[in-house]
């Protein structure tokens, strides 16, 4: 009987957050009579299979209890090594629960199409579009949905975009997430420059007026088994400038679920249909799948601008399914029976040549005269 794979982990900067949706997803899975199958994938880029009871602080040590070697086979699949012979895993999907870096921006979706494997979450295309920060508010300046000013900075473009943005700046990674390596009230290109060196800014920046006093609202959408827009949440970041890796992750207790967060947020009706228009708008245009949140800001009256787009959220955002009347089981199995209803490998990648060209070319020497 084929099983349900839930991958998690991933060389990102988001590492230790990916594990722990991940383990959320799997026990919900498995309290729910699920066959779970648990794939941890190391910083090192290695695959282990890991029990679906593991508790997070088990993968603070080298090898996690139970653990054993799992090798991804293109085509094929994951196989497990046993003392005998591999044993193939018979998974019919996996959730991805991977976010940032390799697990996030397209990069597993597309190898685990080669592989054949079945997966939750946006194709590598659209997971690249809203990765990549720049892209994303380009098309969405040009799909109507009102946006923040971005320009890039890198070692090579210099600063000539950033020194047109109104001061003082938000400076964040162009690909990245969880607030990891974001720098509010910037107010000089010395800062950006080393915010650049840094670990998580060396791939590229993208830098945004700081729009002081305006208010995150968050929502999220699915597209199975039909299009759902989800409850709007204000979280709640007191008196930081933005909500930072700290206030969403080290608090302990249960994580972001439990977040200090106002949902449904107390805003005008005109506001949440302004955010459901452009968040519906974003997900056609950008052909997003699974079950993203789309970040705004709001300026406390009538105005509304995107923030970001995050294809895989922490938590899967359970708590905004949650206030709106969807248990966490019911989204996993959505997610799983949408990724089960698409075909494993994206359909524009199944042509085939007809060896014509091969047949016709004569030499290589030929070519190279």
């Amino acid at each position: 009987m084929s099983g349900v794979g839930v991958i998690f982990g991933g060389p990102s900067a988001e590492h230790d957050i990916s594990i722990l949706t991940g383990l959320q997803a799997a026990r919900t899975l498995l309290e729910a009579g699920a066959d779970v199958c648990c794939l941890y994938w190391t910083k090192t880029g290695r695959w282990k299979r890991v029990p679906a009871s593991a508790e997070a602080a088990q993968f603070l040590e080298p090898e996690v209890e139970g653990s054993s070697d799992v090798d991804l086979a293109v085509p094929g699949g994951f196989v497990e090594r046993r003392r005998r012979r591999a044993a193939p895993l018979d998974l019919r999907a996996v959730l991805n629960c991977c976010h940032g870096g390799p697990g996030e921006d397209g990069s597993l979706a597309a190898l685990l199409a080669l592989a054949g494997i079945a997966v939750t979450g946006p194709g590598p295309q659209a997971s690249a579009l809203a990765m990549d920060k720049l892209a994303t508010e380009a098309l969405a300046r040009s799909a109507g949905v009102p946006t923040i000013s971005t320009a890039a900075w890198s070692p090579d473009s210099g600063a000539a975009g950033v020194e047109t943005l109104a001061r003082p700046w938000v400076v964040k990674p162009r690909w990245g997430g969880s607030s990891i390596g974001v720098e509010a009230g910037v107010e000089d290109i010395g800062t950006v420059e080393a915010l650049g060196r840094a670990v998580t800014g060396r791939a590229g920046l993208v830098v945004q007026p700081y729009l002081e006093g305006w208010i995150d609202l968050n929502v999220a959408v699915r597209t199975h088994p039909s299009f759902e827009v989800s409850e709007v949440e204000r979280p709640l970041r007191g008196d930081a400038e933005i909500l930072g890796y700290r206030e969403k992750y080290l608090t302990g207790g249960p994580g972001m679920d439990e977040a200090p967060h106002e949902v449904p947020a107390d805003i005008p009706a005109g506001v949440r249909e302004s955010i459901v228009e452009h968040s519906t708008v974003l997900t056609r245009q950008m052909g997003l799948t699974g079950a993203p949140r789309i970040d705004f800001l709001w300026d406390g009256g009538a105005e509304v601008r995107l923030c970001e787009v995050n294809s895989i959220p922490g938590a899967w955002g359970n708590h905004l399914w949650r206030a709106s009347g969807i248990a966490r089981d019911r989204l996993y199995r959505d997610l799983i029976a949408e990724a089960e209803a698409e075909p494993a490998m994206p359909p524009q990648w199944s042509g085939s040549s007809d060896g014509r060209a091969l047949a016709m070319s004569g030499t290589i020497a030929a070519k190279l005269a």
